[in-house]
């Protein structure tokens, strides 16, 4: 079963509107009441906004937002942009007794923008680019994003850089998307340093830079941005732009997990099941698995799949495991479909399907899948599940060949080598047989071995026999075992050795080899006697 691993996640644009604040660090007291009405109704604009401000916040008085629009309006009438600006809140937001209405919003916000007060820049963009009162128009977006960008505020620069990089009312510049994320990252806006550290990580619209990439990364997980958490764990796990460090991986995905992100929870689960992060606890895996798989998450399906066929501190469950592999398979996910397979081959947790298998091998073989791809081959091949077909076999055994897959070169050497669907040609047999012998595929240096010493496709070489047969039995491959100890044996290819044809020999017979045991007991006593234990 595959381990899931999680990359990087880009942020989508979070296109807030923000109401403003009064003033910065402590507020001055306000002056009384009284006489802020008196001057109000005397005609001054000033007090006019005031009043409207109190009534919209509660400051020093009841909050009535129908007394705020009236004091608001007054002012606005006026010419008066911070009052036009706040009467358009007001109306896109609603509430209290107020009816959300986008148009006269939008009417507000325009008339203060013209004033070039950014806030009410940025606000005509939010609506124009969500359609709210008016057609969606990235065009106008983008045009009054930028006016307010220009003036320096953040969270236009933000939305500028987003379409920039969506390529959504200009053409796409990743390069301008970038400068804009650094502006607003420059100013503090989290959303911004996220993007900027996913900028810096693909290299999008500047030089790649990992370090870059986890200073703003930890600047906005820091500042408790979910995604940018999830994605500091991930450069922990990873050792991306900061040595690996497994238990720092597992803290941000929780700190993402309990924000209520499901890739950090899913993570944080399967980190609990990796005793790099710290001891394993099962509990807490299941925990945080066993919520976000029940919500449909296939990583997580996936992930319990593998917890219950290998027993990670739960008990081997096969009946379980195939539950939550089929969850994750029924939504495609290619790692299950091919886990699914291979419980329907050898029926684990399910009746034994051979038919059932093939189907999900080929559903994952069709989306490049390498394991699957092989499994189809071979079960066309030997007709396992469904209809023998070489044609298929060969199909599937060239695909992987072609992407230069020992396995794929290996088989489809064997279908040369047999005539299997093929004109027969011993030759490309031995070309494939060794394409995979160098990549280190024991089967095919076994093979390549027989080739040379019976001169099958090749020139007979003992030598090269003896060679390809000693790379294959390092790696445990029975056959070549043997093979090797008969060369010894004999001095064929290599200089004879009884006391290694009788090692090569001890090897073989361990493995269940009753040819290699007959002929270790042929060997002198002496020889026996030393491999004895």
């Amino acid at each position: 079963m595959k381990r899931v691993v999680f990359g990087l996640v880009v942020a989508l644009m979070s296109s807030v509107f923000s109401s403003s604040a009064r003033a910065d660090g402590a507020a001055p007291a306000l002056p009384p009441f009284e006489k802020v009405l008196e001057r109000a109704e005397d005609g001054d604009v000033q007090a006019q906004v005031d009043l409207g401000m109190r009534y919209q916040t509660g400051e020093g008085v009841g909050r009535d937002f129908l007394k705020a629009i009236g004091w608001y309006r007054k002012a606005a009438e006026s010419g008066d942009a911070k009052a036009q600006f706040h009467l358009g809140t007001i109306y896109f937001n609603g509430g209290e007794g107020v009816k959300q209405n986008y148009e006269e919003a939008g009417r507000w916000f325009r008339f203060s923008a013209e004033q070039r007060v950014p806030e009410a820049q940025y606000s005509l963009g939010v609506i124009y680019e969500q359609g709210l009162g008016v057609a969606k128009d990235d065009a106008q977006a983008f045009a009054y994003y930028r006016l307010a960008a220009e003036q320096g505020y953040a969270a236009a620069q933000f939305n500028l850089g987003f379409l920039y990089q969506q390529g959504r009312g200009t053409p796409r510049d990743p390069t301008a998307a970038f400068e804009w994320y650094r502006k607003a990252s420059e100013q503090g806006l989290v959303a911004a340093m996220h993007n900027l550290a996913i900028a810096y990580f693909q290299g999008s619209g500047t030089l790649k830079n990992d370090a870059e990439a986890y200073r703003w990364t930890s600047r906005a997980a820091v500042a408790g941005e979910a995604r940018a958490q999830y994605n500091l764990g991930f450069m922990y796990e990873k050792g991306v732009g900061v040595e690996r460090n497994m238990a720092e991986a597992l803290r941000w995905y929780l700190r993402s997990a309990e924000q209520g992100y499901v890739d950090g929870q899913a993570n944080a689960g399967r980190l609990y099941f990796n005793s790099e992060a710290g001891r394993i606890d099962a509990q807490e895996g299941l925990r945080w698995l066993r919520p976000v798989a029940n919500a449909g998450h296939k990583d997580a399906q996936n992930l319990l799949c593998g917890v219950y066929v290998r027993a990670f501190g739960v008990g081997r469950d096969d009946r379980e495991a195939v539950n939550w592999c089929r969850k994750a398979a029924d939504q495609g996910m290619v790692a299950a479909q091919v886990d699914l397979a291979t419980f329907y081959m050898l029926g684990r947790g399910v009746e034994k399907d051979p038919a059932a298998a093939f189907d999900l091998y080929l559903k994952a073989a069709k989306q490049g899948d390498a394991k699957a791809q092989l499994n189809v081959g071979l079960m066309y091949l030997k007709g396992a599940g469904t209809g023998e077909n070489y044609a298929e076999a060969h199909h599937w055994f060239l695909t992987l060949a072609d992407r230069g897959d020992p396995r794929g070169q290996f088989n489809l050497a064997v279908m040369y080598a047999g005539g299997l669907g093929l004109e027969k040609n011993l030759r490309e047999a031995a070309r494939l047989y060794e394409l995979a012998a160098n990549q280190g595929y024991a089967l095919a240096q076994f093979n390549l071995g027989v080739a040379y010493l019976n001169a099958i496709g090749v020139e007979r070489d003992a030598a090269a026999a003896a060679r390809w047969f000693r790379k294959a039995a390092e790696q445990g491959n029975a056959d070549a075992q043997l093979n090797l100890g008969i060369a010894y044996a004999r001095g064929n290819g290599v200089e004879q050795n009884l006391a290694s044809a009788a090692e090569w020999y001890a090897r073989a017979a361990k493995q269940g080899m009753q040819k290699a045991q007959q002929l270790l007991d042929g060997l002198p006593q002496e020889y026996r006697d030393a491999r004895k234990p």
